[in-house]
């Protein structure tokens, strides 16, 4: 009994005992948990510090004190975020930095800038730029990856809140002082799987984006083939020009008609005849038009076959209306509005520096070979007046068949050739006296030399036959200048001297001087002399750009001096000023308004009162 109360006195004390010693850790415990809360109480949510209690050291106490315990500082949500749903990527996100570097690296097109935030759509649209040229260097293959994003839609993929980005390769600027050396021959880089790698991580970023980027392509690659498909000619394309034009002429008085006379003997002295000189209206007012549709076909992209289709109803306002060639338009011509192929040209580079022309119909060398007057040369918009288009000298090839060739020395030096059948369709003729190289032809070649960009100088040389001795001016100067020995078959050699300089970008000078040297081609034979002159001013771009005001003074083809016998023409007897004003207005890009007016004094070089020739020209081009 006694020992079973002393064994239960050991127990009470031994139970005591452990009470007491297990009571302290549970304190001790108790303790580091509510200082645990209490810290967490001190952070609100959303502090961007957490609380971390360092592991329990052997040696140290269990009952480490709070005031140890570690803060570590971590990005959320509010820091970053994804690229996945980011609106726009700016210069310092690793999105941007890596396509930059891999831009530049691979010589990417549509490369980011590097200080431009862009949108979603503008990233994206770099980065399938960027995929296009890694593409074809890894495989030759473009859009090989685009193409699998067509085909199946990724799984979604859950951006991780915090992205580390990649580290963009480091670029060590080239050192200050190194003196520049020639670049080595380019070499393809090689990608490295590092930059694959890269390159699927913004892919999977910006897969929506880039599969819009898709789309807008594909829709435009449709847009494209329906053109096409309705388009009439793959290698064929259309532009045209259409004139519509009021003229008015006329003088102070009408001029009657002089007849031709020969030339007569009295008392052993030669009285020269008289050139005939048609009567002319005293006034009149025509409005009329001329279409042009030109269709430009290209075989191998650097080649051209123009055929041109032309209707127009244009009077010639020549000798036959106000008696002198002088006052004709530069857009006349009258087939009554009639449609025909008015130009047929094959044109291509024989060398990079060699160009041929050949034309069957519609030959004018003043569109094979530069014309010293750029301003002013077209018909459509350039001078109002035939004479002011260019030197007369261009028009020996008569609308006939040529071939033409260019050839490009240096930027300097150019030289072109050419040689014509004047007349429609007279190359084609099997007359006597015709076709090829047995009837009227012309023979040109033109030295041009370029000593700077704004300077433009010319030699011609040309020499021409007329079967019928007409056309030995071009139609532009005096009836005796154009037709010396009447209807005599007739040879001419042809000289001009040409200029065109750009004082500055609002004001180039142009002018030219001609001379002729007739012979009759019969047994009485025969000389003849002529010369004409022309200088013009244009202002480009005055009041608006587009618009031109230009002046032109000259003296039409004069024919000097005639030796022969038996002739009726005589030389001309007075000078002959041509002046002309215009001022040409764009209205649009496509839609040109030229007022003008001509003064011819001494008209055709003879007594006559001054005539005029005022025109309002509205041009369309499409």
């Amino acid at each position: 009994m006694s020992q079973k109360l002393q064994c239960e006195g050991n127990i009470h004390k031994m139970t005591k005992l452990l009470s007491k010693n297990l009571l302290s850790p549970a304190l001790v415990a108790l303790a580091i948990w509510i200082a645990g809360g209490s810290t967490a109480s001190a952070n609100p949510q959303g502090d961007r510090s957490t609380t971390v209690t360092p592991q329990r050291n052997p040696t140290q106490s269990i009952s480490t004190p709070r005031s140890i315990a570690t803060t570590v500082t971590e990005p959320t949500n509010e820091q970053v975020v994804p690229a996945a749903e980011a609106t726009e990527i700016k210069p310092g996100e690793w999105a941007y930095q890596t396509l930059q570097a891999l831009s530049s690296k691979y010589s990417c097109s549509n490369a980011p800038a590097g200080d431009k935030t862009l949108s979603r759509e503008e990233f994206a649209t770099s980065l399938d730029g960027c995929i296009q040229s890694m593409e074809q260097l890894v495989a030759r293959k473009p859009r090989r990856l685009l193409k699998k994003r067509r085909v199946a839609p990724a799984p979604e993929i859950i951006a991780p809140e915090v992205v580390t980005p990649p580290a963009a390769p480091e670029i060590t600027p080239p050192p200050a002082d190194v003196a520049p050396v020639a670049p080595p021959a380019p070499v393809e880089p090689e990608v490295s799987q590092q930059d694959i790698d890269r390159l699927k991580q913004l892919i999977e970023a910006f897969r929506s984006d880039l599969q819009s980027v898709d789309a807008r392509i594909e829709a435009l690659d449709k847009k494209t083939a329906e053109i096409k498909e309705k388009s009439f000619s793959t290698t064929t394309k259309l532009n045209g020009e259409v004139i519509f034009g009021v003229s008015g002429y006329g003088g102070v008085t009408s001029t009657p008609a002089i007849a031709e006379t020969p030339a007569t003997v009295v008392n052993g002295v030669v009285v020269p005849g008289k050139a005939a000189v048609p009567a002319r209206s005293a006034t009149g007012n025509v409005f009329s038009d001329r279409v042009r549709l030109n269709f430009d076909t290209s075989f191998t992209g650097k080649d051209k076959l123009r055929t041109r289709l032309q209707s127009r109803n244009t009077p010639n306002l020549g000798s036959a209306v106000t008696g002198t060639n002088m006052t004709r338009l530069g857009y006349d011509g009258n087939e009554d509005n009639g449609t025909s192929v008015s130009l047929l040209q094959y044109s291509f580079p024989l060398t990079p520096q060699t160009k041929i022309i050949a034309e069957t119909i519609g030959s004018e060398f003043n569109e094979n070979m530069y014309t010293f007057n750029p301003i002013l040369t077209s018909s459509g918009s350039g001078s109002i007046s035939r004479y002011g288009r260019y030197n007369p000298i261009y028009r020996l090839s008569g609308d006939g068949a040529s071939l033409t060739l260019n050839h490009k020395f240096s930027d300097e030096l150019a030289l072109a050739l050419g040689y014509a059948i004047p007349g429609t369709n007279a190359a084609a003729s099997t007359a006597s006296g015709s076709g090829l190289f047995n009837g009227s032809n012309a023979i040109i070649s033109q030295l041009q030399f370029t000593p700077s960009q704004d300077l433009n100088l010319g030699l011609i040389y040309a020499r021409s036959y007329s079967s019928d001795g007409n056309n030995i001016t071009g139609g532009t100067g005096s009836s005796a200048a154009n037709r010396p020995f009447a209807s005599a078959p007739t040879t001419a050699n042809h000289y001009s001297f040409l200029a065109s300089y750009k004082l500055s970008p609002s004001f180039v000078f142009s002018g030219w001087a001609g001379f002729t040297e007739a012979n009759r081609e019969t047994t009485a034979g025969g000389r003849a002399s002529s010369s004409n002159y022309a200088v013009s001013l244009a202002f480009p771009d005055l009041g608006q750009k587009g618009n031109n005001l230009a002046f032109i003074l000259g003296i039409p083809p004069k024919l000097n001096s005639r030796s022969g016998t038996g002739l009726a023409v005589s030389p001309d007897s007075s000078t002959s000023y041509h002046l002309e004003a215009l001022y040409k207005m764009k209205l649009s890009d496509n839609i040109d308004l030229t007022p003008g007016l001509l003064l011819i004094t001494n008209p055709d070089h003879r007594a006559n009162p001054t005539e005029y020739v005022g025109t309002v020209r509205t041009t369309f081009k499409f």
